[in-house]
Formats: structure tokens, C-alpha cells, sequence
């Protein structure tokens, strides 16, 4: 029997898109704060979490928007949200076994869809500036 099932291989899927996502949120707002090099940060944050918590936690602070985020960029930043927020919910919901995992997390990574999306509107005001900037 092959581990490989369709709903296995659309989770799989799933993690890369989100995995893309955050990358292209990250090069999105990094460009949008005057970085000389958005996309060195749209790379290495999604490859490491030391990278993204860095920029999320301390280079973002500082630097104000320079125009506010445009559709594409509030898109990625809920799925962005969503993914590792479905990831928690799935583990908690599913037995510890990382191919049930799989399966489910598309589920929750859904309905974590419409909380992602208050969130993200919630968090951006109309200048662009989160709350996470303000600490």
C-alpha cells in the first residue's frame, strides 16, 4: 500500500503553496518598507524561522510603509496566517501520526481561512502599519 494518497499529496501540496505564500508576503513588505533587498528576505525567511522571527520581531519595527499593502500582498499574508495556524489546529485535532496529520491539516488550513483573513484585515489599518510594528 502506498503512504502516497491523494489526499497525502494535496496536503503535501498545501505546504509548499503556504511555504511560497510567506515567502512572497515577506518579499511584499519588505519591498514596501524601502529593504535594498526584498528578495534576500522573501528567500531566507520561509527557509528559516531564526530568519523570519528576525524580521517579523526586529527588522520590521523600525521602518514604516512607504504605500499600503495591495491585494496580492493581504492574499498571501492570510494564507501566510492560515497555514501554520491550520497546521496547529490539525495536530491537535488528528492523532499523532504525520500522514493523518496531512490529511487533515487541508481541512483546518480551510477553516482557518475566514479567521486569517479577520485577522489580516484586523491587524493592517489603512497606512499598512500592524500592531506588531508598535512593540
Amino acid at each position: 500500500m502506498s503512504l502516497l494518497t491523494p489526499p497525502v499529496a494535496f496536503g503535501a501540496a498545501l505546504v509548499l503553496f503556504v511555504w511560497l505564500a510567506s515567502g512572497v508576503w515577506v518579499n511584499l513588505d519588505a519591498h514596501a518598507r524601502g529593504s535594498d533587498y526584498p528578495a534576500v528576505w522573501g528567500v531566507f525567511a520561509p527557509l528559516s524561522g531564526i530568519v523570519l522571527f528576525y524580521y517579523l520581531l526586529w527588522w520590521r519595527r523600525g521602518r514604516s510603509r512607504e504605500y499600503p499593502p495591495s491585494r496580492w500582498e493581504r492574499a498571501t499574508a492570510i494564507v501566510a496566517v492560515a497555514g501554520p495556524a491550520g497546521l496547529v489546529v490539525g495536530s491537535l485535532v488528528s492523532p499523532p501520526d504525520p500522514i493523518s496529520q496531512l490529511t487533515v491539516w487541508p481541512v483546518a488550513f480551510a477553516g482557518c481561512l475566514p479567521v486569517a483573513y479577520w485577522v489580516v484585515g484586523r491587524r493592517l489599518d489603512a497606512t499598512g502599519d500592524s500592531y506588531i510594528s508598535g512593540w
